[in-house]
C-alpha cells in the first residue's frame, strides 16, 4: 500500500492543494510535488497517478513533461490541461469561452462513469487541433472540446475543476483515482492515527521526547496524539517570547492545564527574543533572528530534560511553503506527527482526540506572533500598543457576533506617521479580516459599519497614539493574510 496514492504536481496558484484536498475527501489518499519534480524523483515517489493542476498563464517550459514518459495515468485541469495539449504537440487555434456556464457532454469512458451532461462553470476554453491519439472526451453544444484524452498512453486533460460542493466534480477525480489509477479509498482520520500512534512508538522508543506547544490546534493536536502513543515521556514546553496577544500565555497555560490536563513547562525568553529584534525590521530578518533563538531556547530545554527526540507540530502546509530545510532541528532526533496533514484534517484529528473546541476553533497565529504584525522595528512600546489594539478589535468583534463567520482577525500597527487630534505624530493602524479556511484562498471579511464605528472609536478614545485606523479589504488573488 506504499504506492497506493495520487501524486499532485503542482504549477503554481492554489488549485493543486484544493485538488489534493478535494481526493483525500474522497478518501483516496495524495501527496504534492512541484513542478520542478524530474523523472527520477517521480519514478522514485512511484504514484498510481498523476494529477497535474494550476499554471494558469504559465510557461510552456514549465510543464512537468517528465510525468508523461513513466507509463503512469495523467489527468491535467484548467491551465495544465492547455499546457499539455501543446507540449503532446497540438495547435492551440485561439480561446473560445471565458468565466461562462456551459453545458458539457461527457463521453463514454472511465474517468465519466455514471455522469451525464451537466451545467458547468468554466473560466476559460481553448480550442485545439489535437493531435494524433487524443481524442474528445468532453464537448460543449457548440462544439467546444473542454476535455481530451489519450486512451492508450491513459493521458486525460480537462480544461476545468471541480468546483466547490460539485458532486460531479467528485466523482471524476474518484473515478480517476480509483476506475483508472487503481487506488484503494483506505484514507480516513481513524487510519492514521492508528498507524501514527505505531510510527511514534517504533520511532521515540524508549526515549523522552519534548513538544513545544502554543496555543494552537496544531501543536495541542500533536500534544494529544503524542501523550497517547508515548504517555508520560512526553514534556510540553511552552516559550513565552513575549510577542503574543493580550493575555495569551496565561490563557494558553491555564488551557492546557484546565482542558488538557497537561502542565507545560514555561520557558521565559521575552528579553532574549526582542534583544535580538532589537534594530531589525525587515520581515524576513524578523523571522530569521526568531527562528534561531526559538532553537537556541528549545536546544537548551532538549538537553537540560535529558530528553532523546523532540516533536514538531509541522502540517503539510509548513512543508509545501517552507520545505524540509526550514525545521532547524537534526533529522535524527526529529519526529513530525502531522507532516502529512492539511489544516482542516489536523482539526478532524483533534476531534477524533477529544481536543476541546477551544482549541480547534482557535484562529490561526504566526509563529513569530506579533513581530510580523508590528511594521518596522519592534519595540516594547509599540508592542503594548499593538496589542491594546488588537485586543479591542477581537472585543468588538465577538461582541457583534462577526466572530462566528470569520476565519482570522486582527491589527497591524504600520510604521506609517499618522497625525493625532493633539497635533503629535503618531502611527497609523490596520484592521484586517478573512473569511475562508485555507492561506491560499479567502476573502476579506466584510464587517458592519457601525462594528467598524465603534471599535475606530474606542481605539482613538483609549489609545491616543493612534492617528489613524484603515481597513484592509485585499483578498487572495494579490495578498497574503499577514502583513509581511
Amino acid at each position: 500500500m506504499e504506492n497506493d496514492f495520487i501524486l499532485v504536481l503542482d504549477l503554481g496558484g492554489p488549485e493543486a492543494v484544493l485538488m489534493a484536498r478535494k481526493l483525500r475527501n474522497q478518501r483516496y489518499y495524495t501527496e504534492i510535488l512541484a513542478r520542478s519534480a524530474d523523472a527520477e524523483l517521480l519514478l522514485r515517489k512511484s504514484p498510481r497517478g498523476i494529477l497535474i493542476a494550476g499554471g494558469e498563464g504559465g510557461a510552456l517550459e514549465n510543464f512537468p513533461r517528465a510525468a508523461l514518459s513513466l507509463g503512469i495515468p495523467v489527468l491535467a485541469l484548467g491551465g495544465a490541461a492547455r499546457m499539455l495539449a501543446q507540449a503532446e504537440g497540438a495547435e492551440c487555434e485561439g480561446t473560445q469561452l471565458t468565466d461562462k456556464v456551459a453545458q458539457i457532454t461527457f463521453q463514454p469512458c472511465d474517468l465519466f462513469d455514471s455522469l451525464g451532461a451537466s451545467d458547468r462553470f468554466v473560466q476559460r476554453i481553448d480550442a485545439f487541433r489535437l493531435p494524433g491519439g487524443f481524442k474528445p472526451i468532453a464537448t460543449t453544444l457548440d462544439g467546444l472540446v473542454p476535455g481530451f484524452a489519450d486512451f492508450d498512453r491513459s493521458l486525460y486533460a480537462l480544461q476545468f475543476y471541480p468546483e466547490s460542493n460539485d458532486p460531479d466534480g467528485a466523482v471524476i477525480l474518484s473515478n480517476f483515482a480509483e476506475r483508472i489509477c487503481g487506488c484503494t479509498p483506505f484514507w480516513s482520520m481513524e487510519n492514521y492515527i492508528r498507524r501514527e500512534i505505531d510510527y511514534i512508538r517504533d520511532r521515540v522508543g524508549n526515549r523522552k521526547a519534548l513538544l513545544a506547544v502554543s496555543g494552537g490546534v496544531d501543536s495541542a493536536a500533536c500534544a494529544l496524539l503524542m501523550g497517547r502513543a508515548i504517555g508520560d515521556r512526553l514534556t510540553c514546553v511552552f516559550v513565552d517570547n513575549g510577542l503574543l496577544r493580550e493575555g495569551e500565555a496565561e490563557a494558553v497555560l491555564t488551557a492546557y492545564r484546565e482542558e488538557l490536563g497537561i502542565e507545560p513547562l514555561r520557558i521565559d525568553a521575552r528579553d532574549r527574543f526582542l534583544g535580538w529584534l532589537k534594530g531589525l525590521s525587515d520581515p524576513v530578518e524578523k523571522r530569521r533572528a526568531m527562528y534561531n533563538v526559538y532553537l537556541d531556547v528549545l536546544t537548551e530545554v532538549f538537553e537540560e530534560q535529558g530528553a532523546g527526540i523532540i516533536a514538531q507540530g509541522t502540517i503539510y502546509s509548513d512543508l509545501l511553503n517552507d520545505g524540509p530545510s526550514a525545521r532547524g532541528f537534526d533529522p535524527d532526533r526529529l519526529i513530525e506527527p502531522l507532516r502529512m496533514l492539511f489544516k482542516d484534517e489536523v482539526r478532524d484529528l483533534g476531534e477524533q482526540l477529544g481536543l476541546p473546541h477551544s482549541f480547534i476553533d482557535r484562529q490561526s497565529f504566526p509563529g513569530p506572533g506579533l513581530a510580523l504584525r508590528c511594521c518596522g522595528e519592534v519595540t516594547p512600546e509599540k508592542l503594548e500598543l499593538l496589542r491594546r489594539a488588537d485586543a479591542i478589535f477581537r472585543e468588538e468583534v465577538a461582541a457583534s457576533g462577526q466572530d462566528k463567520r470569520l476565519a482570522q482577525y486582527f491589527a497591524v500597527l504600520t510604521d506609517t506617521p499618522a497625525l493625532t487630534r493633539s497635533g503629535h505624530f503618531g502611527n497609523a493602524l490596520v484592521l484586517r479580516a478573512v473569511t475562508g479556511q485555507s492561506a491560499d484562498s479567502f476573502a476579506p471579511g466584510r464587517l458592519p459599519n457601525d462594528l467598524m464605528d465603534r471599535t475606530a472609536q474606542r481605539i482613538g478614545r483609549e489609545l491616543p497614539d493612534i492617528g489613524r485606523v484603515v481597513y484592509d479589504i485585499t483578498g487572495s488573488d494579490s495578498a497574503t493574510v499577514e502583513w509581511e
